[in-house]
């Protein structure tokens, strides 16, 4: 189970993840669908490469993939008001901002270098209008091996049984490495990601770059 640390790091991951792989977040961040897919295989990379970067489990659902923890994401954005949901989600510009941010000051950080390759392939791959039934097929068709079954071997996640638990994040037993963030960005994002916080992340990000942290 992911600890408080782990889920608002991960909120502000996806977040940045769904910013960057857009044209106009402010104006379409794609829907429920593309930014679960986009998810997966962000954790997929994470996953291959045995970095612990991502606290994302997955399982498999009408849709393909899918993630409770990307859920709570969404549940975590949006009641901050960093995102909006409609048909299609959209950032606002306090979203931006902590999504340009945190890529900039986390994900930048010259000790995350092989999370922010992972991360920047994915989001260059899929960089344009969010086109949700192209990144199904594509996630539709790669391979997994089922657990049970005496020689499992690779199928199409189109065809595995609904259920079927698809990825977890990797044990930090077996991790290779990590994303490092500093303690001042973890205070940073428990104050703008604080359940029913409206502080704005101006202060928050002032306070970040100057050394002055109020407890929460």
């Amino acid at each position: 189970m992911r600890n408080a640390d782990e889920r608002r790091t991960d909120a502000a991951l996806l977040l940045a993840l769904w910013s960057n792989a857009v044209e106009s977040p402010l104006d379409d961040a794609g829907d429920k669908l593309w930014q679960m897919k986009l998810a997966y295989l962000a954790s997929l990379n994470m996953a291959e490469a045995r970095l612990r970067a991502l606290h994302l489990s997955f399982y498999r659902w009408p849709w393909g993939p899918l993630s409770n923890e990307v859920y709570e994401a969404w549940d975590d954005l949006t009641e901050c008001e960093l995102m909006e949901p409609d048909e299609h989600f959209v950032l606002t510009r306090r979203g931006l901002g902590l999504a340009e941010a945190f890529y900039k000051e986390v994900v930048c950080d010259e000790r995350n270098v092989r999370v922010r390759e992972l991360f920047d392939e994915v989001a260059t791959r899929w960089h344009g209008p969010p086109r949700t039934g192209k990144i199904l097929n594509h996630v539709y068709d790669l391979t997994v091996i089922p657990s049970g079954g005496e020689e499992p071997q690779p199928v199409p996640i189109r065809a595995v049984e609904k259920g079927t638990d698809l990825l977890d994040p990797i044990p930090a037993s077996e991790a290779t490495g990590g994303l490092t963030v500093e303690p001042a960005w973890l205070e940073t994002l428990a104050l703008t990601l604080r359940t029913g916080a409206r502080a704005s992340l101006e202060a928050a990000a002032a306070d970040f770059r100057s050394g002055r942290f109020v407890a929460s």
